[in-house]
């Protein structure tokens, strides 16, 4: 319903509890000045004519308009309403009731209006504490909106179908069987009536459909259930393990965990099974020799460490938290704060960190209220936090918020690729999926669009192969039979009958 918004001029947004007549007002008129105004305290600030615009078109998307009213129990502690004004005397408007801790909805909400009302919520809450003078106004709301995830609704309705492109964009022969992921050592899982086999990226079918389920390839061989148990197969089709696990995992690093009757264990390509340690409550993918596990520590408390392929302690269960081993080190948790140790189980960096993602290429992206910078394996800063919501090192490229969009840069910190994007992925095979508006394609290293933004979804390239969601065909118009048919053009401009 694009435009129905399109003669706004001030978004109003209340917060009011039920058994007080306190309320906060958020006033955000056309032109970007923001005000709110409690009961004692009145803050403004100017944002650009394109802050409010952005939200004006995301209520749209929304249909805002046409779920105006109360949503929820009247019982509730706390309303949230917008009301979208339309020059001096129309407005719509959209109530939301949430009960004590604030973004638990009681009842049904319009979609997004939920994610809208936190955004503002933010909004007011920046306010109340003030701007730094380093914050940039055209990317404030930017920042707000980090880590809510905003529907996106599908014009045609429901999604489309699902299909595998080459590094042209031009879909594969495979694409008409019924395959899954993930491809892997050339083939890829295919269903055929009601068993699995696979099938090469020509649609040919290699390995005959004899399996009730598969989790596909990893290192050389599948996981496969063949009646009630799980084995692994071959890329020839030989079962190399023969059945015997209730259930089973991916190979990585030499090693797949599975279960065989009450004990948990991991099993190497030969079938050779080792058993979980005692008092195991939680075991992790094996990754450069160590696995991290979870075990009660010393003083009784839950916590991560790493074991050994033999099984074997390497890191005693110290950590609140620990991820897998990359590049030689490990991110670990400890009171809230994240740091790395080594294969040996020594800190190289100390736990410092309220977010920080795993190394990838020699560097780490570091993140501080929205703002991200990276570090090096000395865990030295060599790229300043000057970007937002930067994203792993791929291929020698990194995708990072600058400014109001999304580019590339390199591992100097310097700009590779301009910011024209709403989302970047990582480059694999020398593409990188990138969104916008709502629509997704890829792009080379150089930037240049080599698959056009013509998809729902898109996956990064693996092997020479992409997966690519298109969009759901239009609904057909389906006359009802009736010799009238009113068309409306909007207000002001009438309606015609056919």
């Amino acid at each position: 319903m694009p435009g129905t918004l399109a003669r706004a001029t001030q978004i109003v947004y209340r917060m009011c509890p039920r058994l007080s007549n306190e309320e906060e007002t958020l006033v955000f008129m056309a032109g970007g000045e923001v005000t709110l105004s409690t009961r004692d305290t009145k803050h403004q600030i100017k944002l650009p004519e394109s802050a409010f615009q952005e939200l004006i078109e995301r209520l749209e998307q929304y249909s805002f308009k046409s779920v105006t009213g109360a949503h929820g129990d009247a019982m509730a502690d706390y309303f949230h309403e917008i009301e979208v004004h339309e020059g001096p005397t129309k407005k719509a408007r959209c109530t939301l009731r949430f009960n004590h801790e604030f973004g638990t909805l009681i009842g049904q909400a319009p979609t997004g209006i939920k994610e809208t009302v936190t955004l503002l919520s933010r909004l007011a809450e920046k306010l109340t504490h003030g701007i730094g003078r380093d914050e940039r106004p055209d990317t404030i709301l930017l920042e707000l909106s980090r880590g809510i995830e905003f529907p996106y609704i599908n014009p045609h309705g429901g999604p489309g179908p699902f299909i595998l492109i080459d590094r042209a964009g031009q879909e594969i022969a495979a694409s008409s069987k019924s395959w899954t992921l993930p491809y892997a050592d050339g083939l890829l899982p295919c269903r055929v009536g009601d068993k699995y086999g696979f099938i090469k990226t020509s649609g040919e079918l290699v390995i005959p459909s004899a399996f009730h389920l598969t989790l596909g390839f990893s290192e050389g061989l599948a996981a496969v259930k063949v009646e009630s148990l799980w084995g692994f197969i071959n890329t020839r089709g030989d079962m190399v393990i023969p059945p015997s696990f209730g259930s089973a995992s991916n190979f990585a690093d030499g090693m797949a965990h599975v279960q065989r009757g009450e004990q948990g264990g991991f099993v190497d390509p030969q079938g050779s099974f080792t058993p979980d340690r005692p008092g195991t409550l939680q075991v992790g993918k094996f990754s450069e020799g160590l696995a991290r596990f979870k075990a009660l520590n010393r003083i009784g408390v839950a916590a991560w460490g790493f074991i050994n392929k033999a099984g074997e302690v390497v890191v005693p269960p110290d950590y609140d938290m620990a991820h897998d081993f990359t590049e030689g080190v490990a991110r670990v948790q400890l009171d809230d704060l994240y740091g790395f140790v080594d294969t040996r189980g020594e800190v190289v960096i100390d736990p410092q960190y309220p977010e920080v993602a795993d190394f990838h290429e020699g560097l780490a992206a570091v993140h501080d209220e929205g703002r991200t910078g990276y570090i090096d394996l000395r865990g030295e800063m060599v790229i300043e936090m000057d970007f937002r919501n930067g994203g792993n090192f791929s291929e020698g490229l990194a995708a990072a918020g600058i400014g109001t969009r999304v580019g590339y840069i390199d591992r100097e910190g310097k700009v590779a690729i301009e910011p024209a994007f709403d989302v970047g992925e990582i480059f694999m095979d020398g593409r990188a999926a990138v969104r916008v508006n709502h629509r997704w394609g890829y792009v080379d290293r150089k930037g240049e669009v080599v698959i056009p933004a013509i998809y729902e979804s898109a996956r990064p390239f693996q092997d020479g192969i992409g997966c690519v969601r298109l969009f759901a065909a239009p609904k057909p118009i389906v006359h009802t039979g009736s010799p009238k048919v009113i068309v409306n053009l909007g207000k002001g401009k009438g309606s015609r009958a056919n």
